[in-house]
């Protein structure tokens, strides 16, 4: 039976980066790459970190039935939608090892419909480094320091201990002080729960 590690955290946590380094370390890991409405930012590829779709593909593909989950947030540029397509990335019935990103609420829906399949990775990082982290991906190019704000309040809120217990989703806990020393502790994790 295949499993699903799904890697969650607040923004700037440094998720696509041990995601990208765990498939970059491990060929027997199968990416699951999830899509999004949103802009795509300087340095991003489509399909590598996510699928960069417009709203009509989105209500295509909704309206077709071929949505696993998906969640709306309401930016300061308008509604953005992330999501996971039934689109032939994961096969629950074969003994693959999936690896992903996604969010909490993400992750809350893809429990009810694999709940013996996932495992949920939560990467925890100290809320000033985080702000720096912010701070430093919009002095890149973006420049985006409304939205950069608003989404650090909003996921400062989502992300904490408290709303992860009140919610009642298993996870591991993972902090990212070295972004080596997590990833080596997530392909421990991987290797002790596949």
């Amino acid at each position: 039976m295949a499993k699903i590690f799904c890697i969650v955290g607040a923004s700037c946590s440094g998720k696509d980066t041990i995601f990208q380094r765990l498939i970059d370390v491990d060929k027997t890991l199968v990416p699951i790459i999830t899509y999004t409405t949103r802009p795509i930012r300087q340095k991003e590829r489509n399909g590598k970190e996510y699928y960069f779709v417009d709203n009509k593909v989105y209500h295509k593909l909704k309206n077709s039935d071929k949505i696993i989950e998906s969640r709306s947030y309401k930016t300061v540029h308008g509604t953005w939608y992330y999501f996971t397509a039934n689109d032939g990335q994961i096969d629950i019935k074969s003994d693959k090892t999936y690896i992903m990103v996604n969010t909490l609420e993400g992750v809350q829906k893809l429990q009810s419909i694999y709940p013996n399949n996932l495992v949920v990775i939560h990467i925890c990082v100290d809320e000033r480094d985080r702000l720096l982290r912010c701070i430093a991906r919009e002095m890149n190019g973006n420049e985006d320091y409304v939205e950069m704000c608003r989404r650090f309040v909003a996921d400062a809120k989502d992300y904490s201990i408290n709303n992860f217990n009140n919610i009642g989703i298993p996870h591991i806990r993972v902090q990212n002080e070295c972004v080596q020393d997590c990833v080596d502790e997530i392909r421990k994790i991987i290797k002790a729960k596949k």
